[in-house]
């Protein structure tokens, strides 16, 4: 109540100037409100970008680690296949 009692007297002694600066005040809390709402809105957007971003780079990673074992897995059998061809080639040199 004494609020409201401060405000109506705002409005009685001020006049239209009052009325003005109470105009302000609420356009500013409402410009406030909106802007929040954008803040937040924003931030929730950023959120998904950067959870999207990681799983790109999930991704990429598993793509990676995928060429990296596979080619480690044929060059470990390259090297068993020379190393068997080696061992027979010896193995008739020696007889």
């Amino acid at each position: 109540m004494e609020d409201l009692t401060s405000w109506t007297s705002i409005m009685s002694d001020a006049g239209m100037a009052g009325a003005f600066i109470l105009f302000l005040v609420y356009e500013r809390r409402e410009s406030a409100k909106r802007l929040d709402a954008y803040v937040n809105r924003l931030l929730k957007t950023l959120a998904t970008i950067e959870k999207e971003r990681e799983e790109g780079y999930e991704a990429i990673r598993s793509r990676y680690d995928g060429v990296v074992d596979r080619y480690n897995t044929e060059r470990d059998q390259l090297l068993l296949n020379i190393t068997s061809k080696l061992d027979q080639v010896l193995d008739r040199v020696n007889q």
